[in-house]
């Protein structure tokens, strides 16, 4: 008999847990806009700096069908405290 699971076998490197930052009041946050509704994005961007005094660092995928090229995913975690990714309307 063979026995099938559908969960994934654990991995071998142990991943360690991020901290969240305590406020956002001047964080910096990384905002990748999926490049289909930038209306949206400009509106979320402006809210978080007006309103959470947070500085936002924008960056646009190449398309917005597919998933983001590794690089613009290294952007995004290099040197701020939080990213908004995956962003569904």
């Amino acid at each position: 008999m063979e026995i099938l699971s559908p969960v994934w076998p654990p991995s071998e490197t142990v991943k360690v847990p991020k901290t969240r930052p305590q406020r956002l009041d001047g964080a910096t946050v990384a905002l990748v806009d999926d490049n289909l509704d930038a209306a949206f994005t400009t509106h979320l961007e402006s809210l978080l700096a007006r309103d959470y005094r947070v500085n936002v660092r924008r960056l646009v995928k190449p398309s917005g069908t597919a998933p983001a090229p590794a690089t613009l995913i290294d952007a995004a975690a290099a040197g701020v405290s939080a990213a908004i990714v995956g962003v569904g309307l």
